[in-house]
């Protein structure tokens, strides 16, 4: 699959699985923010059962933020997750430097896996065990950062999302409005 038709699909998504949702503006965006946050926790595989309740109790639209939970899945987890555990160590101990001998200590199994099963490693139970103590023991920094990061990225979201919505929405109320009333 190349770059020109992931981009496809992605615009494939957002508009007709967002954009075009039956919902307020707002409820729309505010379940693509809430997703948008619950996507950068360190809680892969649980996202979707985390997301309905939260969305079901904020009063946000239960289905706008599913896809964009799925900006963290296996292929994107590593790098997804290095990056908010940095942002959380930063805030916490911003002292304490990372080096590349402790990345590979919590990596252990997790990274050993992949780099010598490839993805079949993804389908052993020992990956999974592996990747639970890793986020076990980067807890707090990974939450910190995976929530600081989660906010960060859904502010604008929620408006871009808003924006788009109404957009969207203008554009079939012209086409409609241009074409008049049908003849009976």
């Amino acid at each position: 699959m190349n770059l020109k038709n992931v981009w496809r699909r992605l615009q494939q998504i957002v508009v007709h699985n967002i954009l075009h949702l039956d919902d307020t503006p707002h409820r729309i965006a505010w379940g693509v923010f809430i997703g948008t946050i619950i996507a950068f926790t360190p809680t892969l595989g649980l996202q979707i059962l985390i997301y309905i309740p939260i969305a079901t109790l904020l009063q946000a639209n239960k289905v706008s933020g599913i896809p964009i939970l799925f900006i963290s899945n296996p292929f994107t987890a590593v790098p997804l997750y290095y990056m908010t555990w940095k942002v959380g160590a930063a805030v916490m101990r911003p002292e304490k430097e990372v080096t590349e001998a402790t990345i590979q200590q919590w990596l252990g199994t997790t990274g050993r896996a992949l780099k010598n099963d490839g993805l079949n490693g993804l389908f052993e139970a020992e990956f999974w065990d592996a990747a639970g103590h890793l986020l076990v023991s980067t807890g707090a920094e990974l939450w910190i950062g995976g929530l600081l990061c989660g906010i960060i990225v859904a502010l604008p979201t929620y408006f871009l999302t808003r924006w788009g919505i109404n957009a969207v929405r203008h554009l079939r109320k012209g086409r409609r409005l241009s074409h008049g009333p049908l003849d009976p």
